[in-house]
């Protein structure tokens, strides 16, 4: 009999990841598992309100992300699903180490645990 595979070969998996794409697509591709949460950094500034164009090197490091996915969160010692305080597309505060670098075509995410973000701003 004609041998039959139902999972797809590795070449299809990728062949999705096109640069046609837009990167957020591709980072909801990437679904976190348990309490895990993806963001992307927010960029800064690079011109002052009296239009004065700042090097990179005087750049504020920005602390600021939104959310591009979240897992369904952690469970409890009983089992029940914890779930998680942030949704996607929130702006959140990062701290200012911790979160692991995930880098996606041309594209920089940052990878951590919902209890390590330190808060939500409010809408």
């Amino acid at each position: 009999p004609a041998r039959r595979t139902t999972e797809k070969s590795f070449a299809d998996r990728t062949a999705s990841f096109t640069r046609d794409d837009s990167m957020a697509s591709i980072a909801r591709r990437l679904i976190p598992i348990a309490d895990r949460v993806l963001v992307k950094k927010l960029v800064a500034k690079t011109q002052t309100a009296g239009g004065v164009f700042l090097p990179d090197s005087n750049l504020p490091k920005m602390n600021e992300a939104e959310v591009v996915a979240v897992g369904p969160g952690a469970k409890d010692a009983d089992g029940k699903l914890i779930p998680l305080e942030v949704a996607v597309g929130d702006k959140v505060l990062l701290p200012e180490y911790g979160a692991t670098l995930v880098k996606l075509e041309d594209d920089e995410f940052h990878l951590l645990r919902g209890s390590d973000i330190l808060a939500k701003f409010a809408d």
